[in-house]
This record gives C-alpha cells, sequence and structure tokens, in this order.
C-alpha cells in the first residue's frame, strides 16, 4: 500500500484502550497490542508502523509504551 492512497488510520496503544471502530468488539480493552492488531488486519487494515512511545506521569516517572498504526484505503 503506496501512503499516499491511506485514506483512513487507527492507532492502537500499550497503555489505552479503544473500542474497535468497526465492529462492537469491546473486547479490545483486555487484548495485548499483538492481538489488537492482528483484530484490525481482519478488518483489512494494513500495518504501517510498529515502534514505541515514551510520556510522563503526573509525578514525574516515564511510561514506555508500544505504539502500532493501521491504514486503510
Amino acid at each position: 500500500m503506496k501512503l499516499e492512497k491511506v485514506k483512513e488510520v487507527v492507532q492502537v496503544n500499550s497503555s489505552f484502550w479503544k473500542c474497535c471502530k468497526y465492529c462492537s468488539a469491546l473486547k479490545l480493552s483486555e487484548d495485548s497490542v499483538e492481538e489488537q492488531i492482528n483484530h484490525y488486519l481482519r478488518h483489512g487494515l494494513k500495518l504501517l508502523h510498529v515502534g514505541t512511545e515514551s510520556s510522563r506521569s503526573p509525578e514525574g516517572e516515564v511510561w514506555q509504551s508500544t505504539v502500532a498504526v493501521l491504514g486503510k484505503e
């Protein structure tokens, strides 16, 4: 898939969860990043990027998260 053809993106993150954008799968809130990625692949999205993201808690602790971006034409 060429990036210029991507019309829609979904981000999954190991630190927060969302319901599936395409079906009523509320279970995504309990799934690992791997399971969330596989769920969206079954909806026809393509994996565009997997990486890490750093953020800080209100107390200043560093949090590391795994993130994935999937796209659909």
